[in-house]
């Protein structure tokens, strides 16, 4: 079975380049195309800096098709140089063997001139791929400043929590309606009289909607504070007296004619049903959340030891890849 090669053997600027080129095509293009783009041939060397673009988060490849990821659109409208260098440093350190060697040498002096052979030796890197991976490091670190003119490690851990948190808009949550009276009553004695009633209590209107009494004489009274809860016949807080005063029949009436509009009587009247005055005064919206949920996943083994930061969607299939490693480690062990 052949080894797994879970390191970029190429250098993350040709890799970026690249993505580049896929993302100048409409995000998606097949491996000829970006091949062709690039004056190459579609042959091992060009595969192997897509697999290393793969390596790096910046590309995905499904059926001969290339695409690139959120990682790379977010290093493409970064805000600014900073933000950008600190994206750029992510997409470095995907490769579990790159923050590898940088937490074991962070703060001290990086071995450059024997790097491949610790490679080989501390890392399981194969011997044919040792210098290449060498020098894709070096390159690497040194692009998005990980290793100084002294050849000093920085501290990756400090540099991934300049990072600030990702900006979210926040979706504000529209104000339910409310239909309880202004005034709750308690008992009948204390509700007020209603236009739609006689002085004896029974309703005046005919029984279809829309048809008033022209004899009843308005009271003088309001009774409630919300123009569709009268409508409605919502007149009371009780439970039990919240229901309507009459029947209703809308089985001839057109939809229009149960907004609350003024309704027209017999003898050309307008009814005067009370509207509630608009709240000049802004409301702030029930719930805005700038929250990130993040979730951190540490791998350690034979040849892993990595966190991985799980902030958007399509960060699980990078976990997904370290956990099939590992599935097929345990499965190599059994056999």
């Amino acid at each position: 079975m052949p080894k797994l090669i879970d390191y970029p053997r190429t250098s993350y600027a040709g890799a970026w380049e690249l993505a580049e080129v896929v993302d100048d095509t409409g995000g998606k293009c097949e491996i000829e195309t970006a091949a062709r783009k690039l004056n190459r041939k579609v042959s091992g060397s060009f595969k192997a800096i897509i697999g290393s673009a793969v390596k790096f988060g910046l590309l995905t490849s499904k059926r001969e098709l290339l695409s690139v990821t959120t990682l790379y659109k977010r290093i493409k409208h970064a805000y600014d140089k900073k933000e950008e260098l600190l994206f750029h440093r992510e997409a470095f350190l995907t490769p579990p063997l790159f923050s590898q060697i940088c937490r074991k040498f962070r703060l001290r002096e990086l071995p450059v001139q024997m790097l491949d052979v610790m490679l080989i030796r501390e890392f399981g890197v194969e011997e044919i791929n040792a210098q290449g991976v060498a020098k894709a490091f070096v390159e690497g670190c040194r692009m998005v400043n990980l290793l100084d003119e002294r050849n000093t490690m920085a501290d990756i851990d400090a540099s991934a929590g300049q990072l600030q948190p990702r900006r979210e808009l926040s979706t504000p949550v529209l104000a339910q309606t409310s239909f309880s009276p202004s005034q709750p009553a308690n008992n009948e004695n204390s509700r007020p009289a209603l236009e739609d009633e006689s002085p004896n209590g029974t309703p005046r209107n005919s029984g279809v909607f829309g048809q008033v009494d022209p004899e009843a004489q308005p009271t003088g009274q309001r009774p409630v504070s919300d123009a569709v809860a009268n409508l409605f016949g919502l007149f009371n807080s009780n439970a039990e007296e919240n229901l309507l005063v009459h029947p209703v029949a809308t089985s001839n009436v057109d939809i229009e004619e149960k907004t609350p509009a003024p309704i027209q009587v017999e003898n050309s009247i307008e009814a005067d049903y009370p509207v509630r005055e608009p709240d000049s005064t802004p409301k702030p919206p029930a719930f805005a959340s700038n929250t990130t949920f993040s979730f951190e996943l540490k791998i350690s083994g034979p040849g892993l030891n990595s966190i991985l930061s799980i902030v958007e969607e399509e960060d699980i299939l990078i976990a997904q890849a370290l956990l099939e490693k590992v599935r097929r480690q345990l499965r190599n062990k059994e056999h």
